[in-house]
């Protein structure tokens, strides 16, 4: 991701993790209009790829911890999860519907949120890229 950077491509993370050069988290406190709207956009992006993930992990059980893990070097691992992701849709386009789960509704469980921390910000944090990011951006 550090090499990426210079081409200006982020990954995106909860407000639990610290701010990195190539690591986007939200505003604790925004306090301006455009602290605010980069919020809403992160949040935004957030909530699709925490949709994504759920559907995966509720297509592939071998994705989510209750199913198992993947005990695969990380290169091995990358190839499996862009396997199921391409498998995904695939049958998205063949209108191959999920499975039933035994859940309390008989259906598939959809991703859950993931808490945002209450911790103090670290003072390690890197402000800076997401502060020229949202200057350019969300002004």
């Amino acid at each position: 991701m550090e090499h990426l950077q210079r081409h200006r491509v982020w990954l995106i993370g909860e407000s639990g993790y610290p701010n990195l050069p190539w690591l986007l988290t939200p505003v604790r406190n925004p306090r301006t209009r455009a602290e605010e709207r980069y919020n809403e956009a992160h949040g935004r992006t957030r909530r699709v790829i925490e949709r994504t993930f759920g559907l995966l992990k509720a297509r592939f059980r071998c994705l989510h911890m209750t199913g198992g893990s993947l005990m695969y070097s990380p290169k091995k691992v990358r190839h499996i999860i862009v396997a199921c992701c391409m498998l995904h849709n695939l049958a998205l386009r063949c209108q191959v519907p999920f499975l039933k789960e035994d859940g309390p509704d008989g259906g598939v469980v959809a991703a859950v949120e993931p808490a945002e921390s209450e911790e103090e910000e670290d003072e390690e944090d890197d402000t800076d890229n997401r502060d020229r990011v949202i200057l350019q951006y969300f002004q």
